[in-house]
């Protein structure tokens, strides 16, 4: 009996490894036919069991010879591309390679060039269901529409920046936890804009709704703080498993399913009484384009996508401009010279008015035009939204074109745009080194900012070559809450440094120099991907009056 098992087990695990191999084989053929230079990989980037169990293997790997590892590896794992930046393409003497394995082959790309072609071929290169797929944990999602709500964007940032800064000043203008308050402040005004809720910042949690266990503040925050878990936790396990980690997260889950439900059935309803006005929330407008007989002639979007969109929204929107946020005022601590000139140029620009009299239409433009534009480039030129951008070609091969040579991309490859390579590419960028460091990335020492502003000696600042700058995506399917994160960062950077100035705190016995030795490494090697770039331990920082 146990002869026949082991017997069964060795030649399911040898038909297994040969299937593999002939795969692998298949794959490597394709590779050399593309004309792309190619490396062969053990491990498929995108295998859920690897992203999972990637921590356990990497440090063994890491141990080996470099030259059995460094031309697959730095690739290969999940959530360090932003790590790794350009040295794998470096490497390979090459602005784009093909990994290679039996899980399927990628073709990693920071060059301008395939960029564009892959980014405006709309109906060539498409993204990839199977790895969205994921965030479908509400219903199936689309790309959303702006909605024009830019205005409401900027009243509501600057209503909650205020709150947020009055919260630091009870604290004797200590901010302990930035990237939490910053993840508060974009929840409270895309709560605001998306739901019509506004939500303010007490210390003391409101009671939940009839009928729930979670207040509608309690549940949006928990489930997007618990995102990972809900993500990648199989729904059986999530739903019964002992551990406090999957309760608080299946709770929440449950909860803010429940709260989204009866503003959408509520929403319908007050549409089928009062039509939607110029002015209504995007709530309203999904709702509209996605319920029988609001939307004429046809859905503009199906019904059971309603809540998938408004959750996919939301996430995206709050995380992307906490993370933008986080890093900049980071950045500007860190940077006090340019900090200044940032204030001072707020101070001309809005010319003593009041926080309450700026508008979007008077103020957005001449803001970004100017320091804060800078500011926020370099911020996301250094800590991109996200560190690639997945597109595939699924119905057939494609041609693409780099310089005088046609590749052959072979149907069904994934392509991943790799913008933190592509932010880094030093045919593009020059590296300026304000500090001794070795090794990369090191964003703090490559600042600058000024790339962005005219100079006096240039009546134009830089503008990159297509598709070498890349934050919120390029072509047809570029991110849709551009807008919407531009006009929260604008006004939440606007009002906060109008009238106070952000400065590192040095613990006890550590200098200037020491303290931001010390942050510059937090915000290199202590920045870890997580639904986005943020950093894993908070830096603590204070406010200061700015004076009269």
């Amino acid at each position: 009996m146990v002869s026949t098992i082991l017997f069964s087990t060795i030649a399911v695990v040898s038909a297994f490894v040969f299937f593999q191999y002939r795969i692998l084989q298949r794959r490597i053929e394709e590779a050399k036919n593309s004309g792309f230079k190619y490396a062969i990989s053990p491990v498929y980037f995108q295998s859920i069991p690897w992203i999972l169990l990637q921590n356990i293997f990497i440090p063994f790997l890491s141990r080996l010879p470099s030259v059995w590892t460094q031309s697959w590896l730095p690739l290969s794992k999940w959530g360090e591309t932003w790590h790794e930046g350009y040295e794998p393409f470096r490497r390979m003497n090459d602005d784009t390679i093909m990994i290679v394995s039996a899980g399927g082959n990628i073709l990693w790309t920071c060059d301008p060039e395939v960029i564009m072609q892959v980014s405006t071929r709309r109906n060539d290169f498409v993204k990839p269901t199977e790895m969205l797929d994921m965030l479908n944990i509400y219903g199936p999602t689309i790309t959303a529409a702006e909605g024009g709500r830019s205005t409401a964007v900027w009243t509501g940032a600057i209503e909650q920046t205020e709150m947020m800064m009055q919260k630091w000043l009870d604290n004797s203008g200590s901010i302990s936890n930035l990237n939490s308050d910053a993840a508060k402040l974009a929840l409270h005004v895309i709560s605001k804009v998306f739901f019509g809720k506004t939500i303010t910042w007490t210390k003391d949690d409101p009671k939940p709704s009839p009928g729930h266990t979670l207040s509608y503040e309690r549940a949006i925050s928990t489930v997007f703080e618990y995102n990972s878990t809900i993500f990648l936790t199989p729904r059986p396990i999530l739903n019964y498993s002992p551990l406090k980690v999957h309760k608080i997260a299946k709770e929440a889950f449950v909860e803010w399913g429940k709260y989204m439900e009866e503003m959408r059935d509520s929403t319908a309803k007050h549409l089928q009484s009062h039509g939607l006005k110029e002015d209504g929330t995007l709530l309203e407008h999904f709702v509209k384009a996605g319920t029988p007989g609001l939307s004429s002639p046809d859905l503009s979007i199906p019904e059971t996508a309603i809540l998938g969109n408004i959750f996919i929204f939301i996430l995206a929107g709050h995380e992307t401009s906490a993370n933008i946020f986080t890093f900049a005022v980071m950045l500007l601590a860190c940077n006090p010279d340019f900090q200044l000139s940032l204030q001072t140029e707020i101070t001309t620009l809005v010319g003593g008015r009041k926080a309450n009299q700026w508008s979007y239409k008077a103020d957005f433009s001449k803001l970004m035009n100017g320091h804060i534009g800078a500011l926020m480039k370099e911020t996301l030129r250094l800590y991109t939204v996200l560190p690639f951008l997945p597109k595939v070609n699924k119905t057939k091969e494609q041609e693409l074109k780099i310089g005088n040579q046609t590749h052959i991309l072979p149907r069904d490859t994934l392509v991943m745009i790799n913008t933190s390579a592509t932010h880094r590419n030093p045919k593009y960028w020059s590296e300026i080194r304000k500090t001794a460091r070795d090794g990369p990335p090191y964003p703090l020492s490559d600042f600058h900012p000024e790339r962005w502003l005219q100079s006096p000696n240039s009546k134009t600042s830089y503008n990159p070559p297509e598709g070498a700058y890349v934050p919120f995506a390029e072509g047809y399917r570029s991110c849709p809450g551009q807008r919407f994160a531009q006009a929260e960062f604008c006004a939440a950077i606007a009002r906060l440094f109008s009238e106070f100035s952000v400065e590192l705190v040095c613990k006890p016995g550590d200098d200037y120099a020491s303290t931001l030795e010390k942050v510059e490494q937090q915000m290199s090697n202590g920045t870890v991907f997580e639904m986005g770039l943020k950093m894993k331990q908070p830096v603590p920082l204070k406010i200061v009056r700015r004076k009269a």
